[in-house]
Parts: structure tokens; sequence; C-alpha cells
């Protein structure tokens, strides 16, 4: 398969367990994967977040000369996948492409957040700079180790599934992902693998690229595949060909591992930069 642009999930993928930001090697190997093709980060941040807290480490292996023409092929599919930004070089700055929009339907934002919040208050607390999702952080500090972190996630998440299981169909409407620092809860049609298909259809338009109905030529990786993970959709292979480096299940076609040479499988960032400089040798 001939890849014409690589979308990937950023916390626990291109950065290892724990840690926020991606090593200087990762960054060298994602600037030199920019010069050639699109990639798009789709996270559970907000733009702002992303650009202060990934981008600026970026920025700092990047000639400012070079800068624009590189940055002009870093998407960010934000919010897991549901607001889309591109780099546009004639204002510096990144601009929205695209907005899912909430399913107020079901439930709007404000009554979810009154409910949730007393209810989880004990594991987290809700965020409120984001424009489309709902995010529940857990409760950590920088002395917190990442495996009690982990577990608070995973408590919100059990709260939250037992919220919306009073309604029918839930999934229909939002979709709920534990990234193992938090819950993000987001519209079933603005999801990850949703943002892949929005990620492409820029490309079509803007750039004139061609892409099969599944959008196959997109490599996609993430590491958060298992049920109630914020990648589980974004890696079933709907849209893009899926790799993990995460949780992985190998009665399913997708999402396939990451094997060195020796068979073993490589995770979180290791994985990403092993496949990445295996795929595309340059």
């Amino acid at each position: 398969m001939k890849f014409k642009a690589v979308m990937m999930d950023f916390d626990g993928t291109i950065t290892s367990k724990g840690s926020a930001v991606p090593s200087k090697k990762m960054t060298k190997k994602l600037i030199e994967l920019a010069k050639k093709m699109p990639i798009a980060f789709c996270t559970g941040r907000q733009l702002e977040s992303f650009e202060k807290h990934g981008l600026n480490v970026i920025l700092e292996q990047i000639p400012v000369k070079d800068r624009k023409e590189i940055l002009s092929n870093i998407f960010l599919m934000g919010e897991n996948g549901s607001m889309g930004y591109y780099f546009d070089k004639k204002i510096g700055k990144y601009k929205e492409f695209y907005r899912a929009k909430w399913p107020n339907e079901l439930i709007t934002k404000a009554k979810l957040k009154r409910i949730l919040s007393p209810q989880i208050e004990e594991f987290g607390e809700i965020y409120n700079s984001h424009r489309v999702v709902v995010v529940i952080r857990a409760h950590h500090t920088e002395e917190s180790l990442i495996e009690d972190v982990y577990v608070r996630s995973a408590e919100i998440l059990k709260i939250c599934k037992k919220f919306f299981s009073q309604y029918k169909n839930p999934e229909k409407y939002v979709h709920l992902g534990d990234s193992g620092i938090g819950v993000i809860l987001c519209p079933a049609k603005g999801d990850k693998d949703n943002g892949s298909k929005e990620f492409a259809k820029f490309l079509a338009k803007k750039r004139g690229m061609k892409f099969s109905k599944n959008l196959k030529e997109i490599l996609v990786i993430g590491d958060s595949a298992k049920k109630g993970g914020n990648d589980y959709y974004f890696l079933q292979g709907k849209y893009g060909t899926p790799f993990t480096v995460g949780h992985y299940d190998e009665k399913l076609k997708y999402p396939q591992p990451v094997l060195n040479d020796k068979g073993k499988r490589l995770m979180h960032a290791t994985g990403t930069f092993y496949l990445l400089e295996h795929i595309f040798q340059f």
C-alpha cells in the first residue's frame, strides 16, 4: 500500500506512556514525514492545548524559514475528531475547517455537565474549554502515579456509561472514550473515524488528492483500541489502514499490531516510530 497521508492519535501514540510531549527523536521523524505528505494529529486536546503542549515542541526543531511550509502539512483533528484545523500560510495561524454538532436531541451539554459534575467529582472534573466535546479529566498532580490516574479515568467511564444507559441507543448520538487520563464524550458523528473522513475531504477539495472509498491510503495509528477506548472507532478499519500501539485483539482484522523484526509487539511511541521508519524510508 502506498500511503498518501498519515493520521495519528497523540497521547500514548507519539508520546511515551504518561508523557505529554513527544521525544526529540519522534519530533524529528514527524518533521521528516511532514516534509513529504500531510499528517494529522487526532486527539482529545483542543487547539490551544495542542499548540501549547505539542506544536511548540515540534516548532523548536523546525528552522524559522521552513516553518510555514512544514506546518501547512501538519493538521489537527482536535476534540477527538470533532474539529478540524489547517495551517493558513497567509496569516501564519491555524484555522478551523470542520466542526461537528453536539446531539442536543439526546441531551444538551449544559444539562449533561450539570448532572454529571457531582457524580464524578471524586475522580475528576469537567473541562469547560472545549468547543464541541465534553471532557472529564481524571484528578492528578505531577506526583501522581500514572496507574492511579488510569484507575480514576476508568471509574469516570463507568459513571458515564451508567448515566447514558437510561437512554435508548445512546451510541447513535454520543460516543464515550477513555483516554487513560480522562473520558471524552463526543458526538457519534464527530468521533475520530469521522475525523479521518473530514481530513480526506479537505485534502481532496483543497489539494486534489484522490482516495478510495474507505480511505485505505491513509495510515492510521492509535493506542486505545479496546471497546470504550477513545481510539476504538478510529481503529476499526471503517476509514484508513489502522495499526495499534496499545490494545490488540488478535480475533479482529483491524487494527493490526506493530511487530519488530523478531515478531515482538512494540507499544506506544516506540511502536509508532518503528512503523513510520519502516513504511516511509527516507
